[in-house]
């Protein structure tokens, strides 16, 4: 017999159940990544081609379509949530770029997804209002300065592009999927960002280009503080998940 869920509202009226794609996109334990080794294989969004289209809500109410940048601005993306070790530590330094490369043709984006380690004080998502709070929530606790959009409830955005919970794309002006990594990490976005303005440069003054096309797998180190934070945040349900799943790190990290 498949699950219902009935969501009910603050004032007691019931809300729409719950569909079989929304269930099975907001899991109610961390999720261990997979296909360690080769992690290309689980983004779907390819690169050198159009990448996915979307329209996703911003909190401020608004509604953000990736074609509207066509044309205008190349769009970085970074995925994240609450309830996210690493979207919680690549924040200040996404704050940082975005203070930097706004004003260079960059427009900075955070989708919100499912929550990376649901818990106590933040579960997994029964409904889209919820998922707004979360993500103003995120706001607000990581002093996120980056427009966020917050996907649907389904996760169809974050679906299309990889579902890790914090992983990193440029989309270029010309509708292009250009950078990806199933892990963001500030200081590879900085420099593929100066490397865009560089070719840019070169092809106003008339110099040949080529296109370069490079892929890489390299050991990654977590931040421990940030991890324990996150995770004493989303409360004690995130580290027994965790260490369910990585049985080894009981008691030890983070």
């Amino acid at each position: 017999m498949k699950r219902s869920v009935c969501i009910a509202s603050r004032a007691g009226k019931k809300r729409r159940t719950m569909n079989d794609a929304e269930r099975a996109y907001n899991l109610e334990e961390f999720a261990a990544g997979v296909n360690a080794a080769n992690p290309g294989v689980t983004l779907p969004a390819q690169v050198g081609i159009a990448a996915p289209e979307f329209e996703a809500a911003a909190l401020d109410g608004t509604t953000v379509r990736l074609s509207e940048f066509r044309g205008s601005s190349h769009v970085v993306m970074m995925t994240g949530a609450v309830t996210s070790p690493m979207c919680a530590f690549e924040a200040p330094a996404l704050n940082r770029l975005q203070l930097e490369f706004a004003d260079k043709g960059f427009a900075f984006l955070l989708l919100y997804t499912r929550e990376s380690h649901p818990a106590e004080n933040y579960r997994a998502h029964e409904s889209f209002e919820q998922k707004l709070s979360y993500a103003r929530e995120l706001q607000r606790l990581e002093n996120i300065r980056v427009p966020i959009i917050v996907d649907h409830l389904d996760g169809r955005i974050h679906r299309a592009y990889g579902v890790w919970p914090n992983a990193l794309f440029v989309i270029h002006k010309d509708g292009r999927l250009v950078f990806r990594s199933n892990m963001a990490n500030h200081r590879e976005l900085r420099q593929f960002l100066e490397d865009i303005l560089a070719a840019e440069r070169a092809v106003a003054a008339g110099r040949v280009v080529h296109l370069q096309y490079s892929e890489r797998v390299v050991p990654h180190e977590a931040d421990q503080a940030t991890h324990r934070r996150v995770y004493e945040r989303a409360g004690p349900k995130a580290f027994e998940d965790y260490w369910a799943k990585r049985p080894e790190n009981r008691n030890r990290w983070p």
